[in-house]
């Protein structure tokens, strides 16, 4: 099966091909801060955020408004990285202990806590014990049964030879027909997420085109232990041919949509739908990080956005 459309990833050395009937920009917008180099990639991440607000992206990615880590974020981060640590030490025939595990979480958890925003209602101790249970319990229920060949590999495209920005992802963990994504929560990743989630379209779709499809999977492991049955559940997503197509339709779309507002508006740039719920002063890990600063938020509308 040929992928037509794209340039096929170049990471794996094969031979590119340039032959996408999408339109793309060649250039992204220049950042407005530091030495305003342009942007160079877009990642499932940036797409999403331009969907819900193309004011909020803008703020984000061309503004360098940043969003500050809060417990939440961190949990998932903490677990995230000493799971990364296991795999790669696995891969480097250098295994962990449990106990260097358990370490290693400790240890990052401090780190992260550093720098993240504790809320008044927040409780640091419970998030490290739910950090280390987390881990502890993907060792036991998940980690036996994955063969990894990598961890965070790079993967990217572009659709046409002009083009000199590319779409990427990094995949959590890699193996030769699967492709495990590790989302530790409140709650589970149910079906309905994993059928619509752009990032499992994409890490498909990355290998697809190199040539090496694979199955994309969550490991959706919970915050708090469930009274029966395992903290950390396989909940597949799988894609065809289909996906692929309305993905790289949708990335087009986001690029050229971008590339306009930049060229066509100097101010604001259009705001969220009245109905996202993501439009709303930013609240543990609901509503937007840049709603003090955003004219329909917290901020004087009569005051230009760079003085802000």
């Amino acid at each position: 099966m040929t992928a037509q459309g794209i340039a096929l990833s170049e990471d794996h050395g094969e031979a590119v091909q340039y032959v996408s009937p999408l339109q793309v920009p060649p250039l992204l917008p220049r950042r407005r801060y530091g030495r305003q180099y342009r942007l160079d990639v877009l990642s499932p991440a940036s797409v999403r955020a331009f969907e819900r607000c193309p004011e909020a992206w803008r703020r984000h990615y061309l503004l360098g408004e940043r969003e500050r880590l809060n417990l939440a974020m961190l949990r998932g981060t903490v677990v995230g990285d000493a799971l990364a640590h296991f795999f790669q030490g696995r891969i480097n025939n250098e295994p962990l202990s449990r106990s260097d595990v358990d370490d290693l979480v400790l240890s990052l958890f401090k780190q992260k806590l550093r720098e993240a925003v504790i809320g008044s209602d927040d409780d640091p101790d419970q998030v490290r014990s739910q950090c280390r249970a987390g881990v502890a319990d993907y060792l036991d229920e998940l980690a036996p049964s994955v063969d990894p060949i990598s961890v965070e590999r790079k993967a990217s495209f572009r659709f046409t030879k002009d083009q000199e920005w590319r779409f990427v992802c990094y995949f959590d963990l890699e193996c030769d027909e699967e492709i495990p994504d590790l989302k530790f929560g409140e709650n589970r990743v149910g079906t309905a997420r994993a059928m619509k989630d752009l990032q499992a379209t994409a890490y498909a779709y990355l290998r697809w085109a190199e040539r090496r499809p694979a199955r994309f999977v969550f490991h959706s492991g919970l915050w708090d232990r469930p009274e029966t049955g395992p903290r950390w559940e396989v909940v597949p997503a799988p894609r065809k041919i289909g996906h692929f197509r309305g993905f790289e339709q949708r990335v087009a779309r986001v690029a050229r949509m971008i590339a306009h507002l930049d060229a066509t508006e100097p101010g604001p740039w259009p705001l969220s739908s009245e109905w996202g719920f993501w439009c709303a002063p930013r609240e543990g890990t609901s509503g937007c990080p840049h709603w003090d600063r955003c004219p329909v938020g917290g901020a004087d509308p009569t005051i230009e956005p760079s003085a802000a």
